[in-house]
């Protein structure tokens, strides 16, 4: 067996037929939470009837307790297993019985969002491989998308909402948004279905130049968010939109000194001492969706890049407020260097 496409996935929530074991694979974390609530949805769980674990910080015990406890006042139970990528060789292992060995009053939904492909660890590796051939358990392919791929969930999207939209239409939407953030592609995509209305469904070019535009906060945020991820290309692309509108040089580069900043704040802490991802995100005011992603990001960088990158942001800083000197070809290098 190979793992479900999304569409296919959403087929099965759309009949009502779900799976006692639910695996989400891939670096893709909003379409993991996309598929996730869409399960939670269906099965209409409250709290009680709900609990989270994360793999790096419990033992397969408790969650095969939680699995084996009876729902109250409802039919079905539900337990998440976070960053299962990070889940121990030995637990992995343990858990495989469960797979032939289900509770049927319980849903587990194991969320590994990583590239399993790349997976180091034999029994994780293994564990994986019989959840995607147990006849138990839906695995789905949760991965960054591919150009023509995001055309296909746009689409899809739309027409979830009962929506049709031109080709066209499509392609100024992941141009005008960055193409490796579906988020924000999604929220185009509610934010036009809403503008059209119930009444109408086909999505025009007329439509989306409407209300097209990133908010000057969006673009910040966006920013910062390529940074963290080295995406170049993005955030050469935002930072010039940014110009473009004519946003202050030092307020770019206080967004840029600020991104720096949490990075090498995380970076000491977590060096300093063991901290859950939680914690990580009270302290550092990163959104608790977004903590996966911020940390994933953050390895991508050393200590030593991101102190030379400060350098690099104190010496702009002089030269704006100098006007010695080019600021927007400065902060572009500024900018390259840390993507580098």
């Amino acid at each position: 067996m190979s793992l479900l496409k999304i569409q296919n996935f959403n087929k099965l929530i759309s009949d009502r037929k779900l799976s006692p074991i639910y695996l989400f694979v891939g670096e893709e974390s909003y379409l993991i939470d996309l598929c996730l609530r869409k399960i939670e949805k269906l099965l209409a769980v409250g709290d009680l009837n709900r609990e989270v674990f994360y793999a790096s910080e419990t033992c397969v015990e408790n969650i095969l307790s939680s699995l084996k406890t009876l729902p109250f006042l409802n039919n079905k139970r539900v337990v998440i297993v976070k960053a299962f990528n990070k889940i121990k060789a030995i637990d992995a292992e343990k858990l495989t019985n469960y797979l032939s060995n289900i509770v049927e009053t319980s849903c587990l939904i194991l969320l590994y969002s990583d590239n399993f492909k790349k997976e180091t660890v034999t029994k994780r590796r293994e564990f994986v491989d019989k959840c995607i051939n147990s006849k138990n358990c839906i695995s789905i392919d949760c991965r960054k998308r591919y150009k023509n791929e995001i055309k296909e969930f746009v689409r899809n999207e739309f027409t979830l909402r009962g929506k049709i939209v031109l080709d066209d239409v499509i392609s100024m939407i992941i141009d005008e948004n960055d193409s490796n953030n579906l988020l924000n592609i999604s929220n185009e995509i509610e934010k036009l279905s809403l503008f059209v209305g119930k009444n109408r469904k086909n999505v025009t070019q007329d439509d989306f130049e409407k209300i097209s535009g990133y908010t000057i906060e969006e673009n910040m945020y966006t920013l910062s968010s390529s940074l963290e991820s080295k995406n170049l290309e993005n955030s050469i692309f935002i930072f010039e939109k940014l110009v473009s509108v004519g946003e202050e040089p030092l307020v770019l580069l206080s967004v840029i000194s600020s991104s720096i900043r949490r990075m090498l704040n995380a970076k000491s802490v977590l060096e300093e001492q063991c901290i859950s991802s939680t914690k990580i995100a009270l302290r550092l005011g990163v959104n608790k969706f977004h903590v996966e992603v911020f940390l994933s990001n953050l390895k991508k960088h050393d200590i030593k890049s991101l102190k030379e990158s400060l350098k690099m942001i104190l010496e702009a800083d002089t030269i704006i407020k100098t006007k010695n000197g080019d600021t927007i070809s400065t902060l572009e290098k500024v900018i390259l260097f840390i993507c580098r």
